[in-house]
């Protein structure tokens, strides 16, 4: 008895892609509405990293976390969306949270599945997919 198989199932392979883009879109457009809803109260004292200042960078971080998690939702400009991610992430976990494991656990997780999406891309399930026919 064979306990690991190497034939792959595709269509779970695709499938599998659509629920890690929703999910972790979803997860993190809740991340950027919290920040949106409390947006002039954030600006005057939000990091600012790449000097673009406090209300600069929160702007950056607004569209990366609703902008581009909705277009990795949709699987539309997918490999570009999760590039930017991936970029706010790293600026998270090396500069923001710096030395505390505990708040860059989270940026993290989110940053594992960002590149899983940017590594395998969209998958068929997608509006990539759909434009590329």
């Amino acid at each position: 008895m064979k306990l690991l198989s190497t034939k792959v199932n595709t269509g779970m392979v695709h499938f599998s892609l659509l629920l890690l883009r929703v999910g972790l879109g979803l997860m993190m457009m809740v991340h950027g509405w919290q920040k949106l809803q409390r947006f002039s109260e954030m600006a005057a004292q939000f990091a600012d990293p790449l000097h673009v200042g406090t209300r600069g960078s929160l702007v950056l971080v607004l569209f990366s976390e609703l902008g581009c998690a909705f277009l990795v939702m949709l699987g539309l400009l997918t490999r570009f969306a999760a590039l930017v991610l991936l970029i706010q992430l790293c600026i998270v976990v090396l500069i923001i949270h710096r030395g505390d494991f505990g708040h860059q656990e989270l940026g993290l997780h989110f940053l594992l599945g960002y590149l899983v999406i940017l590594l395998c891309g969209p998958g068929r399930i997608s509006v990539d997919r759909l434009i590329a026919r």
